[in-house]
């Protein structure tokens, strides 16, 4: 990836969504595409649905510059010396899936398979809110919670290639049924679908509120709105988001000396209302680090980042 002219092709595999893009060597975004996952189709099909994507932003590519790699993030558990997702714990059904054979068969490029969060993570790192960072963690709310570790200014897999699991720490013993087959993980508080559900417990006990609708319409969006007017039960679904999030990072960064965090995703737009509790949590726990000097902040390329993040992977695996 050290031709100026070079491109590649990047997907990012979302629990709801799927955003595919034409990228630069230096991350920029010369094109993008995005549509439902509805995975429950199968990965089949929603593999096929990528590949049509894929080919068509392949052809529009600048002349001279046609893409030398493709990168792809998926939402779960991989191996990813064989290319094989091994499970996605939100799209029920998807597991172990070849991946990588798939994708070779459909292109002639190399093809490279990542965690979804761990791209997301490269895409900040390298041109977003991380940037000049070594020591950082990236979390993804979405459909879930993901997390990429950046130690030492390299992703960071761990023994097992499951480093930065951040979603399926545990913060309540008895807490709710989560995607992975445990109970009270941080994505069943802090995620999309954790919110929505706590929200809807909350509309169900028939306490405060300014929403008016049925509960099963009720979405983050929404309460995002709600929030910004005063709603009792947006702000206390958010709080409690943000104080899972503060227990399981105050033991994160204790334990690793991080310089910061970036909260991203599709549940970021409720970072200003997740923050101050998370940050009131992070100030009575923190005992390694000064929090003043720690940055957290929210990411800055929205849903480009994973894909911006390619090039940053087809670099440091394909040497």
């Amino acid at each position: 990836m050290t031709n100026s002219k070079r491109t590649c092709l990047a997907a990012d595999v979302g629990g709801t969504n799927i955003k595919v893009g034409l990228v630069d060597e230096d991350g920029r975004v010369l094109a993008r595409q995005g549509f439902p996952t509805a995975s429950g189709r199968g990965p089949d099909m929603v593999m096929a649905d990528i590949i049509r994507h894929l080919k068509g932003l392949a052809a529009e590519a600048p002349k001279g510059r046609r893409p030398m790699g493709l990168a792809i993030g998926v939402p779960g558990w991989i191996n990813q010396a064989d290319g094989v997702l091994l499970k996605a714990p939100n799209m029920p059904g998807w597991v172990n899936v070849p991946v990588v054979e798939i994708m070779s068969r459909a292109f002639d490029l190399p093809v490279l398979l990542e965690n979804d969060s761990n791209l997301y993570a490269l895409g900040e790192w390298h041109g977003g809110a991380g940037r000049g960072l070594k020591h950082l963690l990236v979390i993804t709310l979405g459909t879930g919670v993901g997390g990429g570790l950046i130690i030492e200014g390299k992703l960071w897999y761990g023994a097992f290639a499951s480093a930065g699991e951040i979603g399926h720490q545990l913060v309540e013993l008895r807490g709710a049924p989560c995607g992975c087959g445990g109970r009270g993980c941080l994505e069943t508080i802090a995620s999309a679908t954790g919110m929505t559900r706590l929200g809807r417990e909350w509309l169900k006990k028939k306490k405060e509120t300014l929403y008016r609708g049925e509960p099963d319409r009720l979405t983050p969006e929404m309460m995002f709105d709600l929030a910004r007017r005063g709603d009792p039960m947006s702000l206390a679904v958010f709080r409690r988001a943000g104080e899972a999030l503060g227990m399981v990072l105050v033991g994160v960064f204790n334990l690793l000396g991080l310089e910061g965090v970036i909260i991203g995703g599709g549940v970021a737009g409720a970072f200003e209302f997740i923050r101050p509790r998370l940050l009131e949590i992070m100030n009575r726990g923190l005992v390694v680090a000064d929090p003043a000097r720690l940055k957290l902040v929210r990411g800055e390329l929205g849903e480009d980042a994973p894909l911006a993040g390619a090039p940053a992977l087809l670099r440091a695996l394909a040497g």
